[in-house]
């Protein structure tokens, strides 16, 4: 089902959680780890590096940025030493990529379909102010395939919980559950909120299954909190950008209000 594990490597808390993460899940699955950090080009252009200068009351002189990018370049070799060097403690097939770019995008174009991507939900960033996007949240609305969102802390997986509402993108989630529970052993659960009953038994896939009435992202985190869920398998994005832009959207609600790992499967 998946051939290779994609890993944002920024030094966040997060960000190493979520390595954490990707070589366990590269140890069941077998498949290699790719380790990337993108220095963000945003931060050597000359404009920025002046504003930020006239922020912070230094002075700035032309050709600084040819200095930022040594610093953030020698930063990224040592996060990717560090990183290949826990894989390869592990026994793992790791290796690394980095580049400058725009980091969310960078990341989405090494992608394939068949991979997973692993980032911290909280990424590191050098200025707080600027530059406020969230990668986590662009990665997981532009990838072409399923993404890992890792929370600060770690815990071991056991207890999942799918979102599942009888739609492809659910069904296939259910399926990528499926998949790894035997691989990793954990209970599996299913919650379901809507006012109809599903035409297919979906309880007879899952060791729990919940069926809830109210608003499905308010639900989704409620349940996971109250059952000490430990990672939620949810499809993403699937309503499409215009009922996202005026009803808003379940995945993005989910993401922002629960501190839990998540696997988005698109």
């Amino acid at each position: 089902m998946f051939k290779r594990l994609l890993v944002g490597v920024d030094g966040s808390k997060s960000g190493w959680t979520s390595c954490h993460y990707a070589f366990e899940f590269a140890s069941k699955l077998d498949i290699p780890v790719v380790g990337i950090h993108i220095v963000d080009e945003r931060l050597i252009e000359e404009s920025f590096l002046e504003d930020l200068a006239g922020v912070l009351g230094f002075t700035f002189y032309y050709g600084a940025s040819s200095k930022v990018r040594e610093f953030l370049e020698a930063q990224a070799d040592e996060l990717l030493h560090e990183f290949l060097s826990l894989g390869r403690q592990r026994g793992l097939k790791v290796s690394s990529f980095q580049t400058v770019g725009v980091p969310y995008k960078e990341i989405v174009s090494q992608a394939d379909k068949e991979d997973i991507i692993f980032l911290g939900k909280r990424g590191k960033r050098p200025i707080e102010g600027f530059l406020l996007g969230s990668n986590a949240d662009m990665v997981a609305r532009r990838s072409p395939c399923a993404v890992f969102l890792s929370p600060e802390e770690e815990r071991s997986i056991r207890k999942v919980c799918v979102a599942y509402d009888g739609r492809q993108m659910s069904k296939k989630a259910m399926s990528v559950a499926q998949y790894l529970k035997p691989l990793f052993g954990f209970e599996l659960e299913a919650i379901y909120v809507g006012e109809d009953n599903l035409s297919e038994d979906i309880s007879q896939k899952v060791d729990h299954y919940e069926h809830l009435k109210g608003f499905p992202e308010e639900k989704i985190v409620e349940y996971c909190k109250g059952n000490n869920i430990d990672l939620l398998i949810m499809g993403a994005f699937s309503k499409g950008r215009f009922k996202e832009f005026f009803f808003g959207s379940v995945t993005s609600f989910v993401m922002h209000h629960l501190d839990i790992p998540m696997l988005l499967v698109k």
